[in-house]
Order: C-alpha cells, then structure tokens, then sequence
C-alpha cells in the first residue's frame, strides 16, 4: 500500500503538506483571531470583509479627491497637490496590504482543503482496515468451505461496494470454475481455462487487474462478451504461501469507478480470503480423512460381529 493516503476519488494527499502549526500561522497573518475556529466558510467571510473596507475605503478617497480638488487653500497652508498625492499613497499602501492579505487567505484556504482532504482519507482508511478486520474475523470464525466462500464474497462487496462479484476456484491445474456469484449473470459451475480472459490472465500471472472502461480483447485473449462489457471491475488473485486457490472478480454499480487504491485493498483482502481457503480446505480433508476411518472403524467392528456370530 502506497504512503501517501488516498480519498475517494484517489487523490494523493501527503501528510507532511498539512501542518497545523502552518494553518495557524498562516491564519494570524491573514487577521483571523486565534481563538476563532478555522474554516473555509471564516476565510470567505474574512475575504468578504478585507474587501468591504477596501471598497469603502475607495469611496472615501474618491470623496477626499474630489474636496480638494474644489478646496482653494489660504496662504500657507498645504497645497491640494500634496494632498492629492498623500490621499493616492496612502490608497497604495492599502491596496498593497488587501492583496497580501488576499493571497495569505488564499493559501490558507488551500491548507484548510488539504487538511480537510486528509482527514477525508484518514476516515476512509479507518474505515477500510475495520473492515478488513472484520472480513478477516468473520472468514476465519467458520470452517466450511461454502460459508467461508459466502463471507469472503459479501465481504469483498461490503469493502469496495461492489455492485457483482464472483469467486472461481482452481479446479485443475489449467481450468478454474465459479463456484460463487452474486448480482451477475455469472453461472455457477462456469468453467473457465486459465490463461484465457481476464480471470485467466490474473490466474496465469498471479497479478491484480483494474479494468476500466471496456476491456481489450488483445490484451485479454480468449474474452467472452460479457467480460468486455465490464465498465469498472477487479480481479485479484486468490493466493496464499505460494500457492494459487482462484480468483476473486468483483464490478462496482453505475456510479462507481474503481481505482489502484481500491485495488490495492481488494489484494490485501484477498491474500486473507486464500488463508481462509485454505484453512477451510484442509478442514475439509480432515473431517473426511475422519469420516473414512469412521466408517472403516464400523466396517470393521461389523466385520468382527458377523465372524463371531459364524
């Protein structure tokens, strides 16, 4: 997973660009008093303000121009030339500090947005490792393959809100086949050879897919029709120590898109959903190993009956 926190929308946002020591600073410069509570909706007001009193300010000087220029001054008093030009400076000097006051509360504006961002992200990211928390409790709380299979599928869609999704599971060595789907019009028991379409690529490679937009057929040989209508979809490879148990498809809804943070995730997922495959395959194995020599140990003990009756 990147350092950088992501939102939404998979923006970039660098915690070290966000200071609140900064934000204050930067707020006691534009005139903003430090017991006031920060925010982009203090700033407008505070922008609001700066130009209120520059354009009254304006107005009095129109006025102050306009008295002197009527004003004819008695014999050694101050020509309205001077004036004039102390009015005009003194309009400068204030229009020099409504810009620089302008352009503080513009950047710090920015670092209000950007922290606002990160907090957005930070939430996010909360949000999505109690999730992966309670995927990972809730997948490994039950043994049964086919619960196991339930979790992990409803669980992937619940993390990327996911409109579909579907869990193919390697059947042979060349062939995989859904053994889940829920919201698509993937069959159960379809059959898919590894190597071919997307699923089969990210088996072949054992590397996630973001699909976004119509897939390529060259890039994916052997594609279906309905894997080329896919607008924004995952596909991850189910894998844990090395070894290869599927693959995990998931499409997000209509106003969904999909992003490399949100692929990242699902690969995180996945590789506890193969852990919990795996556990729940070997349980599997025992409990008929367990079963045989059960039934074996009835054979027997029948067996033994009928010699005794003989």
């Amino acid at each position: 997973m990147d350092d950088d926190l992501r939102g939404k929308e998979g923006v970039a946002v660098d915690p070290g660009n966000v200071s609140v020591d900064q934000i204050a600073r930067e707020a006691r410069v534009a005139g903003l008093r430090a017991g006031s509570t920060l925010s982009l909706e203090t700033v407008e007001r505070r922008r609001l303000q700066l130009w209120a009193v520059m354009v009254l300010l304006l107005l009095v000087v129109s006025i102050g121009v306009a008295l002197v220029s009527t004003w004819r001054p008695a014999q050694g008093e101050s020509t309205p030339t001077v004036l004039r030009v102390a009015i005009v400076l003194l309009s400068v000097a204030f229009g020099v500090y409504a810009i620089e006051k302008e352009l503080r509360l513009r950047r710090l504006a920015r670092l209000l947005t950007d922290q606002h961002v990160l907090t957005e992200a930070l939430a996010s990211r909360l949000h999505e490792t109690s999730l992966l928390l309670d995927a990972g409790k809730a997948m490994n709380s039950v043994l049964e393959l086919p619960a196991v299979l339930e979790t992990i599928l409803r669980s992937a869609m619940d993390l990327l809100s996911g409109a579909s999704g579907s869990i193919m599971l390697l059947e042979t060595p060349n062939e995989m086949v859904t053994v889940l789907a829920h919201g698509s019009d993937v069959e159960v028991g379809r059959r898919s050879r590894v190597g071919a379409g997307i699923a089969g690529r990210v088996a072949a490679t054992r590397e996630a897919v973001l699909i976004e937009g119509h897939a390529d057929p060259s890039e994916f040989p052997g594609l279906t029709e309905r894997e080329r209508e896919a607008s924004s979809a995952l596909s991850v490879p189910l894998v844990s120590h090395d070894v290869l148990f599927g693959v995990l498809d998931v499409s997000a809804g209509p106003q969904r898109r999909y992003t490399v943070y949100d692929l990242q995730i699902a690969s995180l997922f996945a590789e506890q959903a193969a852990g919990a495959i795996a556990n729940a395959q070997l349980y599997e194995t025992e409990r008929k190993q367990v079963e045989v020599a059960q039934l074996a140990r009835e054979f027997g003990a029948l067996h033994e009956d009928d010699a005794v009756n003989a």
